[in-house]
């Protein structure tokens, strides 16, 4: 395997990960949760979204170039 699977794989299990908070979030009980402050959980966002469009970008990228999107 190249240098460049095990990106892709690590990028797979980001997600997998990701989506795994996203389904369990509303399940914990907000007294369980710590407090945070507004400009912390903007700056979570944006962190957040950045490093979800350079994975979604990557992802798709290697998709293309080891020929799993052959529509041309």
């Amino acid at each position: 395997m190249e240098t460049i699977d095990y990106i892709f794989l690590l990028c797979v299990i980001i997600g997998v990960f990701a989506i795994l908070v996203t389904i369990i979030h509303p399940l914990i009980p907000k007294d369980l949760m710590m407090e945070s402050k507004e400009i912390n959980i903007k700056r979570g966002k944006k962190i957040g979204t950045i490093i979800g469009v350079f994975i979604g970008f990557f992802m798709g990228y290697y998709l293309w170039v080891n020929g799993y999107f052959d529509f041309f």
